[in-house]
């Protein structure tokens, strides 16, 4: 899998200082997803001793950054003697007037001491595409950034951590082209990407002991738990990456057990999907559930309820349906997006209207684009302060008033200690652009309306449950969320069961679910111990096709 922590490659920023260095490599980690390890040295002799030690480990630099007058040298010299390491790209920073914005010998790039974003991310993006080795794919996409077609890909690439290049179309070209070493595409589905990029796992099968529904923090952690600790096969069905909503998270995250330094949600999400493949979990991403019913009904003769097997039916984003059986379902699809509900809203969706903060994003806006940041949750206040980093025009509108809002205090008191721009008691009354492409707001505050010139709006207003798909097998909903344990009406049912025999849940879909990435982990474990419970003494349930592992599982639950 592209981007797994023991197979990351190596970027190697040295700067001028020490600030200077880790700001730099800490922004190229976050644009490009964690896709590269990358590391920081504040002098020659510390990049020399880094280079060095990943020569020993045996991991592959992919490209080095240097500003040219390192306090105990030359970063060009430096540059020069990397070319020893091929096939690493090499970048210059440098405010000589001779230099800044060319190339000198060796094919070693250049640009200011202090780049326009501009320029920084795109030569970056397209020297870690050149220097990529003969044996890893190369994605290159064409089109332009702010159309739907070309931020619909990028986001899923980003997302899989799977590095790529976007460069501008041909005058007259509409939508997105994407390359993938020799083949092209034209608007493709995900699924086709996912495919050719190996990010799918799936054998094509419809028979399983498990289906999970979502790979978020839960439905990974219960699926390994099935595969790991009680040997079911199983299979997940994500409708786009490994992660779900905690994957787009901006914040490093210091409160998860056993990570004292922190880790990004979009790297955990990686980690969690590898550790699924190696338990033989079944991967199925850029597919989406579209409704459950019971495919078999029979007494099992034991005064439990009824033995039954359960047909998922799910669609690929290319529109082919999958059919699937399972003995038993875990419910882990999460919440989707909440719009806001201005006018002409749907129509900018991807055209300046985002439902995700991602740190690309940010590294896209320069000083003087106006960015509007919808909401007052964690994720709101933690987007303005990202697009503050970047922009002086942040708005920050608030429904209600910040200092009522369910944002954590300490990021309130930094919003306030920011230039962000706080319009309390305010909403988004209509979107207005021209061609296709938003540029204002218009703000309604009390009776009054003002319009505001916007590059682009991010709404993080919080989510609703993705459980539509579940009426058609009549599972109990609460406020939307699914019902489990105690929350069941009529006879109890264990803890993470829900009203249908066989279909269980697990994270924030539901009912009083606590919305953190380490809770809705725990769930998922506990989610498939009660599976487990629910499979003892009736192995009758599980796949019993001469399958040698799912034969042994008949014996282990008989």
């Amino acid at each position: 899998m592209p981007g797994t922590t023991d197979r990351r490659a190596t970027v190697v920023v040295a700067g001028a200082d020490r600030w200077s260095a880790q700001d730099l490599a800490e922004r190229i980690e976050r644009y490009f997803a964690d896709a590269y390890e990358v590391l920081s040295a504040a002098t020659r002799g510390e990049a020399e001793q880094v280079l060095e030690g990943a020569a020993s480990a045996g991991r592959r630099v992919a490209a080095v950054v240097a500003a040219e007058d390192l306090p105990d040298g030359s970063g060009l010299d430096l540059l020069r003697e990397t070319g020893a390491v091929p096939p690493a790209g090499r970048l210059l920073l440098s405010d000589s007037a001779t230099r800044a914005g060319g190339e000198v010998q060796n094919g070693i790039q250049v640009l200011p001491a202090r780049p326009d974003e501009d320029d920084l991310w795109p030569r970056l993006e397209r020297m870690l595409y050149d220097t990529a080795p003969e044996d890893q794919q190369k994605v290159l996409i064409e089109g332009d950034r702010r159309d739907a077609a070309v931020y619909r890909v990028v986001r899923f690439l980003l997302l899989n951590h799977v590095p790529f290049a976007v460069r501008d179309s041909p005058t007259g070209q509409a939508g997105v082209i994407v390359r993938i070493d020799e083949r092209q595409w034209r608007n493709p589905p995900l699924i086709a990407l996912a495919e050719a990029l190996h990010l799918t796992r799936y054998s094509g099968g419809t028979d399983y002991d498990v289906v999970v529904v979502g790979g978020g923090p839960a439905g990974l952690t219960a699926a390994i738990n099935h595969a790991g600790l009680f040997g079911h096969k199983v299979l997940i069905v994500e409708n786009e990456a490994p992660g779900g909503a905690a994957g787009t998270a901006v914040n490093v995250i210091d409160n998860h057990f056993g990570f004292p330094d922190g880790i990004v949600a979009g790297e955990l999400a990686q980690r969690g999907l590898h550790q699924a493949l190696n338990m033989k979990v079944e991967w199925l991403p850029a597919c989406r559930a579209e409704s459950l019913s019971t495919l078999e009904k029979r007494d099992a003769g034991d005064g439990q309820p009824p033995l039954r097997r359960l047909q998922v039916t799910a669609r690929r984003d290319d529109g082919r349906p999958v059919g699937l059986s399972a003995a038993a379902v875990v419910v882990a699809c999460g919440a989707a997006a909440r719009r806001q509900g201005g006018k002409h809203e749907r129509d900018y969706e991807g055209r300046g209207v985002y439902y995700m903060a991602l740190p690309a994003d940010a590294e896209q806006v320069s000083k003087d684009d106006s960015v509007v940041v919808v909401g007052a949750g964690d994720t709101a206040g933690r987007a303005a302060l990202m697009f503050a980093q970047k922009s002086t025009k942040v708005t920050l509108v608030v429904r209600g008033t910040l200092e009522g809002s369910v944002m954590l205090p300490r990021l309130v008191a930094r919003i306030k200690q920011s230039g962000i721009v706080v319009r309390e008691k305010t909403e988004i009354a209509e979107y207005v652009g021209t061609n296709g492409r938003l540029t204002d707001v218009r703000l309604r505050t009390l009776n009054s309306l003002e319009t505001l010139p916007v590059r682009a709006v991010y709404v993080l207003i919080g989510a609703d449950p993705d459980t539509k798909w579940l009426q058609s097998a009549g599972v109990q909903l609460t406020k939307g969320y699914v019902a489990t344990g105690t929350d069941v009406t009529g006879t109890a049912v264990p803890a993470y069961a829900t009203s249908v025999p066989g279909v269980f849940a697990a994270g924030d879909v539901r009912y009083r679910g606590v919305r953190r990435i380490a809770m809705a982990a725990g769930e998922g474990a506990a989610a498939a111990l009660a599976v487990h419970n629910y499979f003892t003494g009736r192995a009758q349930l599980l796949r019993m096709d001469g399958d040698t592992a799912n034969a042994a599982l008949g014996a282990y639950y008989a």
